[in-house]
């Protein structure tokens, strides 16, 4: 996994705290690891590969397993496990990629979207853009990511 990534977790991992009510000081180690990644100039799997420090100020034993996990296998049981306490709505948009809980919950709530084609019909037909949080840009890298180049293509040839 890139820095970028396992980044997204980690800020997935927080926004899911918050909802929760979670300890505060948790949810702000979260946010502060992910934004260290972002800056660190080097992939974190090489430092790990090479048994290094991760470079990471401020980060605790539990966490640095945690990204330690993340990197070498790319799945996190401690994210899954969160995820899981989601609604399914929630958990089938949270798969997505580029799509955190709190737009997955916007999108489900102002949609009623649940599924990743009826997210590809509401972002090629310009639906997906009612929603607060969702402008073009997102909509384009949704749809990208969700395999919907040519419809999109298509959309913008009008």
């Amino acid at each position: 996994m890139t820095n970028r990534e396992i980044a997204a977790v980690l800020f997935n991992i927080s926004t899911i705290l918050r909802v929760q009510h979670g300890n505060p000081y948790r949810i702000r180690a979260y946010r502060r690891a992910a934004r260290n990644l972002l800056r660190l100039r080097e992939p974190i799997a090489a430092r790990i590969a090479a048994k290094r420090p991760l470079g990471i100020p401020r980060l605790g034993k539990s966490l640095t397993a945690k990204i330690s996990v993340l990197a070498t296998t790319g799945q996190l049981p401690f994210y899954d496990q969160l995820c899981a306490e989601l609604p399914a709505e929630q958990q089938a948009l949270l798969k997505v990629p580029g799509l955190g809980p709190t737009i997955a919950a916007r999108i489900h709530r102002d949609l009623g979207t649940t599924d990743p084609d009826s997210l590809r019909r509401a972002a090629a037909t310009g639906t997906l853009q009612r929603v607060w949080g969702v402008g073009p840009k997102r909509t384009t890298a949704i749809l990208d990511s969700l395999g919907g180049a040519a419809v999109r293509q298509e959309r913008m040839e009008l």
